[in-house]
C-alpha cells in the first residue's frame, strides 16, 4: 500500500510541475504578443501628405486679362474694358456694344491683337486715323488716334492736344466762331496765345478737314 501512495504523489507532483509550466509558457507567450512596437514614421505618407499641404495652400492662379479703353464710334465709349490675354480689336469693339452707324471700321485692323493699358479709337466717317508712337509699340504693336479737326473739336478735344490745355482750347474756340472756322492747320497760329513753338507740337495732330 505504502508503495501505491509513494507512485500516486510521484505522479501528482509531475502534473502539478507540467501544469505549472504550461501556465509559465501562456504568461510568457501573453507577455511577448502585447509588447507595445513603435514603428517609424511612413515617409512616403509624410511627403505625399506635405505635397497635399502644399498643394491646397497654393491660391489658384486667375485668367490673365488686359485691360483697354474703347472710345469713338462705339456704343458704349470712354470705358475701360477687360478682355482675355490675345483678344483682337474685334472683340474690344463688340464688348463697348458694338461700332455705331457712323463708324469707319476700315480705318482699323480689327484682327490686331491688343494689348493692355492700350486705347481703342473707333473712327466716325470723314476722320482720319494717324499712326503715333505709343508704349504698345515697344511691343511690337502699333496704336491708332485719329487727327483732331479744329472745325469740329470740342473743348475736351482740344484740350487734349499737345500743349494747349483748357484756356487755349476756349481761344480755338472762340476764333473759330469768331471767323467762321480756319481754312487750314497754320491759321491756327492767329490764335491768341498759340505760336509757333505750340504749332510744332500740334501741326502732325490736327486737321481742318
Amino acid at each position: 500500500m505504502e508503495g501505491i501512495k509513494h507512485r500516486r504523489h510521484i505522479i501528482c507532483a509531475a502534473m502539478a510541475v507540467i501544469l505549472i509550466a504550461g501556465l509559465l509558457y501562456r504568461v510568457a507567450r501573453w507577455n511577448e504578443n502585447d509588447t507595445l512596437t513603435i514603428q517609424e514614421p511612413n515617409e512616403t505618407l509624410a511627403d505625399s501628405s506635405e505635397l497635399s499641404w502644399n498643394e491646397a495652400a497654393q491660391e489658384p492662379e486667375e485668367p490673365a486679362t488686359v485691360a483697354v479703353h474703347v472710345s469713338g464710334a462705339v456704343a458704349h465709349p470712354d470705358r475701360v474694358y477687360f478682355l482675355a490675354v490675345g483678344a483682337r480689336i474685334q472683340e474690344a469693339i463688340e464688348i463697348a456694344g458694338g461700332a455705331t452707324e457712323d463708324a469707319d471700321l476700315a480705318q482699323l485692323n480689327l484682327a490686331q491683337k491688343i494689348v493692355d493699358g492700350q486705347k481703342i479709337y473707333v473712327p466716325r466717317q470723314g476722320e482720319v486715323l494717324q499712326q503715333v508712337p505709343t508704349d504698345a509699340e515697344k511691343i511690337g504693336e502699333n496704336q491708332q488716334k485719329p487727327l483732331t479737326n479744329i472745325n469740329l473739336a470740342s473743348k475736351i478735344e482740344l484740350d487734349a492736344l499737345p500743349g494747349i490745355g483748357a484756356a487755349y482750347a476756349q481761344n480755338i474756340l472762340d476764333y473759330r466762331e469768331e471767323h467762321g472756322g480756319f481754312t487750314s492747320v497754320e491759321e491756327i497760329m492767329k490764335v491768341k496765345g498759340i505760336g509757333e513753338s505750340t504749332f510744332e507740337k500740334i501741326k502732325d495732330c490736327i486737321t481742318v478737314e
